[in-house]
């Protein structure tokens, strides 16, 4: 082995170790948004490319500043998303937070690419003595090292600080009922993150923006939480409720963390009204890390009663289901039973409309929260 071979291994490892990161969250991204979910698998395949052919034979001047030149754009493209905000995409213009694992995978591909710098200008002498067995020693060293460093980015809580993705996923606070069996709810995991509007009627598309504009307007007030709690919306008892069911579970909030607040309305669950925007069952809130409540949407419910078929194919209805009694906490089904001692219980019907630009309007409508398109309005309201 040459002193050139062991910098070239070393920066296939991790350049391999950033491939692995970009895999482990593209998931995530594809959740946001398809083309970045796309581009992150798409950059992780060229990189483990990469790192196999500087690997197994020998590599080019070419091929290895080329190599270094791919991953100091990707850093260069982190620092801009984490800066200003990437120019195009659902969250254009707004900055993203920094994680772990993006920090870990910009470490990797910033010594990858000085470690293929310098192979360049590197002699192709061979090793002698006890050196190749020292070589080898730190091939393994940087390999258990990419590997240590990728497990624990990925780990580490999610790389946007926010559980506002998840908060569709069962976090809600709505009464449970008994059910929606012939109506338009369904199991929350059978419904597609965003809606088909591919066959969208111009009216059908020009009734779901007015419905999100309605609401907006209808609900402006209440971005005061002040002016919510006095209407019935008790904000800060929704956040102690949140935070409490998080400790009890283990899940202490950590600082910076953005959460999401479902508030609930009493008086507007019992009067009857369905998808009215001045009468929303359950505001949603986003706790910043500064500690300040942004409202970012709204949960609208129909409460033991049949939903309306509306605003389709936009808005979609869904339901959950927990087991209840036994002497033990409200829990999801697994496996599709209830453990013994339980009953099976499922909700009312509801649905979210989350507030972002109208021009983005399949993502109010989104199963998940949007994050970026929310932070993308709530900047612009600022």
């Amino acid at each position: 082995m040459t002193t050139r071979t062991l910098l070239v291994r070393c920066a296939a490892l991790l350049t391999a170790g950033a491939a692995l990161v970009h895999v482990g969250v593209a998931g995530q991204h594809f959740s946001e948004w398809w083309a970045a979910g796309l581009f992150f698998l798409v950059v992780a395949a060229a990189q483990i490319g990469w790192a196999l052919w500087v690997w197994s034979r020998p590599a080019t001047r070419t091929i290895l500043l080329a190599g270094a030149a791919g991953s100091v754009a990707l850093v260069l493209l982190w620092v801009v998303s984490r800066t200003s905000g990437l120019p195009f995409g659902p969250g254009a213009g707004v900055a993203e937070p920094v994680g772990a694992a993006d920090v870990v995978c910009g470490v990797l591909e910033v010594l990858a690419a000085a470690l293929a710098v310098v192979a360049t200008a590197t002699t192709r002498q061979r090793l002698a003595g006890p050196a190749p067995r020292r070589a080898a020693g730190i091939t393994a060293g940087v390999a258990a090292l990419v590997v240590l460093a990728g497990g624990s980015a990925l780990a580490a809580p999610s790389h946007d600080h926010t559980d506002l993705a998840s908060a569709t996923t069962g976090a809600h606070d709505h009464a449970t009922g008994t059910g929606t069996a012939g109506g338009p709810g369904h199991g929350h995991h059978d419904v597609p993150n965003l809606p088909d509007t591919s066959k969208a009627t111009a009216a059908q598309t020009a009734a779901a923006r007015d419905l999100l504009e309605r609401t907006i307007a209808a609900t402006a007030a209440y971005r005061d939480p002040a002016v919510a709690t006095k209407a019935g919306f008790d904000v800060q008892a929704a956040y102690e409720r949140k935070v409490a069911k998080m400790t009890a579970a283990g899940h202490t909030p950590r600082n910076g963390l953005v959460m999401a607040i479902h508030v609930p309305n009493k008086a507007n669950r019992k009067d009857g009204r369905i998808l009215d925007p001045t009468k929303p069952e359950t505001l949603v809130y986003a706790h910043t890390a500064q500690g300040k409540f942004e409202l970012v949407g709204v949960m609208f419910t129909a409460e033991r009663k049949t939903p309306p078929a509306l605003y389709q194919p936009y808005l979609r209805w869904h339901t959950h289901t927990f087991c209840v009694g036994g002497g033990t906490p409200k829990v999801k089904p697994e496996n599709g039973s209830c453990p013994a001692g339980t009953t099976e219980r499922e909700t009312g019907a509801m649905t979210h409309v989350w507030f972002v630009s109208p021009d983005k309007l399949a993502q109010a409508f989104a199963r998940r929260a949007p994050v970026k398109a929310l932070l993308a309005y709530q900047k612009s309201l600022a």
